[in-house]
C-alpha cells in the first residue's frame, strides 16, 4: 500500500464520489425554515449538525487510500471527530481519505482517520504523526490515536526482527554451503 497520492481536487473529475460530503447531507434531519429540504440539502450548512459549506471538502491535494469498504457510520465518525473526509474513486473501486483542513500537522487526525476506519494505522504514518497532546486531538481521541499509532509501531518492529533473524541464518547457511562447496574442490 502506498502511503498517499497526489490528487489535485480544485479539477476534481467525475472519478471521484465525495462519500463524506454526501453522508452528512444524508443524515442531516434538520428542516430549512422556507424548504420542505433539510438544511444541507437546501443551504449546504447546518448549525444544528454543526457542518458548514466548507464541510468535508478535500482541501489538500494528497489522498490516503484504504485497504477496506468503510461503512457510512463510520465515515461519518470521521467526518465528525477528524479533518478528513472519505473520497471514493469510481476507476480504481478504491476508497480514500482526504484532508479538509490544511496549515498546518493534521496527522493526529488522519492517523484517528485510519483507526476509525481501518482499526490500525499504517506503519508509515505511525512513524510520521506528531506526538504532541492536544495538537489537532486531545483527550480520549489523542490517547485512542497515540495508542494505534504505538501498536502499529510494535507490530512492525516484530516484523522487522522476524525478518532480519531469517536473513542472518540464510546468511549463515549460504556461507556454511560455500564452504562445504570449497572443501570438495
Amino acid at each position: 500500500m502506498g502511503f498517499s497520492i497526489n490528487v489535485d481536487w480544485s479539477s476534481m473529475s467525475d472519478d471521484w464520489d465525495n462519500k463524506g460530503r454526501s453522508l452528512i447531507e444524508e443524515n442531516c434531519k434538520h428542516k430549512a425554515e422556507d424548504s420542505n429540504e433539510t438544511n444541507m440539502r437546501y443551504s449546504g450548512y447546518c448549525e444544528k449538525c454543526g457542518h458548514s459549506e466548507d464541510s468535508c471538502q478535500p482541501m489538500m491535494n494528497f489522498a490516503y487510500p484504504l485497504e477496506t469498504k468503510p461503512d457510512d457510520e463510520k465515515i461519518i465518525k470521521v467526518c465528525e471527530q477528524t479533518n478528513c473526509t472519505v473520497m471514493y474513486n469510481n476507476e480504481e473501486d478504491i476508497y480514500y481519505l482526504a484532508l479538509c483542513g490544511g496549515g498546518m500537522d493534521l496527522s493526529q487526525d488522519i492517523a484517528l482517520a485510519y483507526n476509525i476506519l481501518e482499526k490500525w494505522i499504517p506503519f508509515e504514518l505511525a512513524l510520521q504523526v506528531i506526538t504532541q497532546i492536544d495538537f489537532s486531538q486531545s483527550g480520549k481521541r489523542y490517547r485512542q490515536t497515540m495508542r494505534a499509532c504505538r501498536d502499529s509501531l510494535k507490530n512492525n518492529v516484530g516484523h522487522a526482527r522476524t525478518q532480519i533473524a531469517k536473513i542472518e541464518d540464510n546468511i549463515k547457511e549460504s556461507l556454511a554451503k560455500d564452504r562445504e562447496e570449497v572443501k570438495k574442490w
